[in-house]
Order: C-alpha cells, then structure tokens, then sequence
C-alpha cells in the first residue's frame, strides 16, 4: 500500500502544472470541486464548501490530518488532488498564467467550471499571494464579450423596441483583485467568478454564467464553528457579503447589486446556505445610505407607487432574490451518494409564495471504475415563476418593473444560465483518471422560454436573453482535459437537436500555461 501511495504521490507532482497562487479555490475546476466534494461527503471535510471562491484555510487542514491509507482507493486519489493543488498553489508567492480559448461559435449555456462562452479569449495574469495580502492582475480581451451602445443611442432608448445594444470586442481587467486579511475575514475588491449552491450544472442566484462581477465583498476565512453553546450546534459555517456595480449600458446605469450567502454544516452529512441578492440605486433611484438601511431590514413601497396602501400591495424595495438550498450526502449499501435542492424566490411581497419561486434539485453520486472516479449527477432546474398566484402568466423571474434590464450583466443571467421560464434535466458524468486526465459528458434535455412568450417581445435588448420564443433543445456535451506541453488542454464539442429552432454544432478548445 506504501509503495502505491508513493507512486502515485510521486505521479500527481511530476504531471500536474503549477497553478495559480492564490487564497481560495476558484469556480473554474469542475475536477477538483467533484474531489472536494467527495471528501466533504465521507466526512474527512468538514467546512461548508457549497460557495465559491471556496477558501483554502477552510478546510485544507482537514484534508493535511488525515491517514491516506486508512482511505478507499477512490478517496485516495480526490486526496491526493486536492493536496498536490494545495501545495502547487501555496508553493512560491508569485504566478505567472497565460490562457487562450476559442469557440467555433457562441455558446448560450455555462456550467460550473465550463464558462468560455465567446468566440475567442485571451487571457495573460500574474498573482502574488503573501501572509496578509493578495493580489491579481488579469489582462482579458474577449470577442463579443459585453453589451456596448450602438452609435447614436444612449441608455434613454433601451426600453424602446429598437436595437440599441450590440456585441462588442471586451478588453478587461476581469479576473484582476486585491485581497487582505483582517484576522479570520477576507476583504475583497474586484471581478472574480462566483457560484453559489450545490448544483453541479446550475446555480439559480450566482452561476458564474456572466461576466465576474467587479465588487467589494467580505468573506470568513476559516469556517470555525462557534464556542458558545448555545451556537455550536450549527457547525461550522461560512458567510459572505458584497457590493458589486452594475454596467453603465442598462435601463437604469450603474446600479447596485447586494448579494450575501451563509452556509451552516450543522452534522456531517447535511449542509444548508441561504442567499440573498438585491439590485438597487443606479442612475435616478434612492441611492443614499438610510435607502440602503430601508433595503437591508426589510423596508417596502407600494406596487402602485401610492405611499399607503394594503399590506398585499407592498413589495421589497429593488429587485429581490432571495431563498436558501439544502445537501445530504450518506451512503447506502457502501455506495456514496447525495441530494440537493434549491429554492429562489423572486420580489415576494408580504409572506413566501410558491409561484413566485424557481427551484433547483439533483442526486448524486460517485464510483470507481477502470482505476479512475466516475461522478454522476441529475440535475433539473424550473424557473418558470408566474407573476401572481391567479395569473398564468410568466416572464417575471429575474424580471423587475423599475430596473427592467433584470438580473443580467451584460446580457448575461447572473443565475440560471437557462434564463426565465425555462425547464432543464441534465445528465453529467464525469471521469477522473489519477494522472489527472479527466473527461466530462453532459446531456441536457431544455425547454427554453416554455410559456412561448416574453415581457418584451419586440426589444432585442430586454427580457429573456436566449431567445422570445419557446422551444426544446437536446444538447451533447463532450469535454476531454489532459496535461500537454507543461500546461492543461481542454477539447470539446456540443451538439444540439432543437425542435423550434435551428439545430447547432459548436467545437471549442482552451489552453492553460502557469510558471
């Protein structure tokens, strides 16, 4: 067994490249989250690790305490993984990265890890990770990677039915941050990806499907559970909390997104998270520090702008998402496996309404097949929210009345990467070899827009972002990852069978060099 474990040990340091040094785990690995994973469900992690950027210092002692070989040849090697990327990233202070993707053709649809939507990018970025301190700057140039005005329109003529927005070439700074500790809490200001939730294909709040976010956000390092008694019982827990700023190209520029999540592991086998996000200020909205205070503690105003008005007609101030999601993970008959759900609900008023909520569920789990780990995960999200608890009608998820550019950055849902009123199950079945190969198959099978209408039928640059009418789409998705010329090759391919729109073939590649 020692001689098996050196091999290995010995294999994962000779073949896997230098990674970025930086504090936490990023959203852009679907590898190396299926491996952390693993080992939060057999309980050798034990913090909550269903939020990214998931922090290093969070759990990583957990994994360095733990006897390998008292481990299953399948935990053996997410082990490993997780310690050799541990160590590469924490290795030397500073990192060089330089990556370049390109796609055949757009792609409509993200999922955690798998985010290249554009023609081609370019990316080149140097970090520096010291004791207190952290940055990164990341030098991005996207082909139509964000909305720009078209020549002679202005922000007062989006809510016209007229193309006002087009696609336009992006050089960026996503990706770039600066970070400080202040004892077990992380500040944070700059664009870096996020998901949030237990989805493996989908997150309904923050999906990473957009453009990162430039925001200032706090974060907990380490997720330490309370000594007090009467606290400790939730476990350890995690929170984060930030404001991000909106583009300046919406119906309302420039507006303001809170966004906070906490996670609770109270046992070892159950996670919990709430989240919350709330769009307000921009240009010609309540935007001082006692509007903020009325938006975090549960202020309202009347739907029909009146200043008295039935409790019924009261809503939240700005436009509100908020909902919590669960996982259990245990074994059954030795095999390893899990459930989640979520739930979202969207600009409630007076008490939680059910259709005015999008729900996310899936199961899980995780085997040993010819020598690598196989992950499988059934996903199905439902976002079709309808507008009243009389009304059929629909268009309203992600959807606000005053900031009617809803929650999109750059044409992009910051959720469901499906959009409003969509249906979607997803079959994902990854594989992971200990050489650190990995390949990952995805069958979607997606009503997009089922209610076959949209709150802005003839404006290409509000409401649903995919597409104003209904139609089903079954997708192939293929993707093969292999360590090649000192640094990480992604190949793939999509494919699609759309009844009610054109059929679709995609190809894409990525290569990832870090020194």
């Amino acid at each position: 067994m020692r001689n098996k474990i050196f091999i290995l040990s010995s294999l994962f340091c000779a073949v896997t490249t230098t990674v970025n040094a930086e504090p936490w785990v990023k959203p852009d690995d679907y590898g190396l989250r299926a491996d952390i994973q693993q080992l939060a469900d057999a309980g050798i992690i034990l913090a909550p690790v269903t939020t990214y950027p998931l922090m290093w210092k969070s759990f990583i002692n957990d994994v360095n305490n733990t006897t390998l070989e008292q481990l299953s040849p399948r935990l053996q090697d997410a082990l490993l993984r997780v310690k050799h990327r541990y160590k590469s990233e924490n290795s030397g202070s500073h990192s060089v990265q330089l990556s370049a993707s390109a796609n055949s053709d757009p792609l409509a649809v993200t999922s955690f890890g798998a985010t290249n939507t554009q023609e081609s990018e370019l990316t080149a970025a140097y970090a520096y990770l010291g004791h207190n301190f952290a940055a990164k700057v990341a030098l991005n140039h996207r082909s139509d990677g964000k909305n720009c005005l078209v020549n002679g329109k202005t922000t007062d003529d989006i809510a016209k039915n007229e193309q006002v927005l087009t696609d336009c070439n992006d050089t960026s700074l996503d990706d770039s941050y600066l970070a400080y500790r202040m004892g077990n809490w992380i500040v944070r200001a700059g664009a870096v990806e996020q998901f949030w939730g237990p989805g493996v294909d989908n997150s309904l709040i923050m999906s990473g499907n957009s453009k990162p976010l430039p925001a200032i956000s706090l974060s907990r390092e380490q997720s330490s559970a309370f000594e007090t008694p009467w606290l400790s019982w939730i476990g350890q827990w995690s929170f984060t909390a930030q404001m991000a700023k909106l583009e300046s190209t919406r119906v309302v520029p420039d507006a303001l997104l809170w966004s906070t999540r906490l996670n609770l592991r109270p046992i070892k086998q159950l996670e919990i998270g709430f989240s919350w996000s709330a769009q307000w200020a921009g240009k010609g909205q309540p935007s001082s520090a006692g509007d903020f205070f009325d938006l975090i503690t549960g202020g309202g105003e009347c739907v029909d702008g009146t200043n008295d008005c039935d409790g019924e007609l009261i809503t939240r101030l700005g436009n509100q998402l908020a909902g919590f999601d669960i996982r259990w993970s245990d074994t059954l008959f030795d095999q390893p496996y899990a459930v989640y759900a979520s739930t979202i609900g969207e600009d409630t008023s007076g008490g939680i309404k059910p259709v005015d909520r999008g729900y996310l569920g899936g199961i899980q789990t995780t085997t040993r097949i010819y020598n690598q780990n196989i992950l499988f995960n059934l996903e199905y999200t439902d976002t079709g929210v309808a507008c009243s608890a009389t009304s059929a009608t629909e268009n309203c998820f992600y959807e606000h009345s005053i900031y009617n550019s809803g929650y999109r950055y750059h044409g992009r849902p910051i959720g469901s990467t499906y959009d409003n009123d969509a249906q979607s199950l997803v079959l994902t079945v990854l594989g992971q070899l200990s050489s650190g190969t990995d390949w990952q198959v995805k069958l979607r099978d997606i009503d997009y827009n089922s209610d076959n209408r949209d709150r802005y039928p003839n404006n290409p640059d509000l409401g649903n972002s995919i597409t104003k009418t209904g139609f089903n789409s079954k997708q192939l998705e293929v993707r093969y990852r292999m360590l090649t010329m000192g640094g990480r090759l992604t190949l793939g391919a999509l494919a699609s069978n759309n009844d009610g729109a054109e059929n679709d073939t995609s190809t894409f590649a990525k290569f990832e060099y870090n020194f």
